[in-house]
């Protein structure tokens, strides 16, 4: 006997309306930025242009990463006052950092110490260290910095490598979206079964002029 196949309307519509949703990991495609704050650089030993370099170098690795949102050592001045960020940088506290990144409401606070310890006038020799602080777990983490003024920028790399890299939210790839084409997978062959019903008896089904079995 023939078999005809019955298209049902309303499972055509569902599954147009599957197969153009969009992923479900895109929903959270635009997360907040993570909130860091860097207080500044407390030096010693440097003349003015050479602690500019490095204060600048310092925020301008956070500031081009998109990802975070900067508080810069300007704001943390006017927020607490100049005096009050020189005793932090000093004092390199832990509980008074963790403080202020309540205060500032951020997730990370970043601070530094350089000084230059060369006894040769025509070289400098950067000592100290890179700190960031996290506010919701409580802990703290040190780079030591020990560089030729002009190597500076590879400990700089390993610093954005270490601590700024380390934070940043993490970048979906197609296996973070496998729950959406599990989930849209076993909606499509659900629908496929909805969709073509197979019928075999019935005068209903028959065409016209079909014979009739005795």
């Amino acid at each position: 006997m023939i078999r005809y196949i019955r298209i049902r309307p309303l499972p055509v519509i569902i599954l147009c309306v599957t197969l153009n949703l969009p992923p479900l990991a895109h929903l959270h495609a635009d997360e907040n930025p993570v909130k860091v704050a860097f207080i500044g650089v407390y030096f010693d030993g440097l003349n003015e242009k050479s602690q500019d370099k490095i204060s600048n170098d310092f925020l301008a690795m956070l500031q081009l990463e998109p990802s975070l949102a900067v508080t810069t050592p300007d704001e943390v001045e006017r927020l607490i006052g100049s005096g009050r960020v020189k005793v932090l940088l000093k004092e390199n506290s832990k509980d008074s950092l963790f403080h202020l990144a309540a205060l500032l409401e951020v997730d990370h606070v970043f601070a530094a110490k350089v000084s230059n310890e060369s006894k040769d006038t025509n070289q400098v020799i950067l000592v100290g260290s890179f700190s960031r602080y996290d506010r919701w777990t409580g802990a703290s983490y040190s780079y030591s910095i020990l560089k030729f003024y002009q190597n500076f920028h590879e400990d700089l790399k390993l610093i954005k490598e270490q601590f700024v890299t380390s934070i940043l939210p993490r970048k979906e790839t197609i296996l973070s979206k496998w729950p959406f084409f599990v989930v849209a997978g076993l909606a499509v062959i659900g629908i496929f079964f909805l969709l073509f019903t197979k019928t075999t008896g019935g005068e209903d089904d028959r065409p016209p002029g079909d014979p009739t079995e005795s």
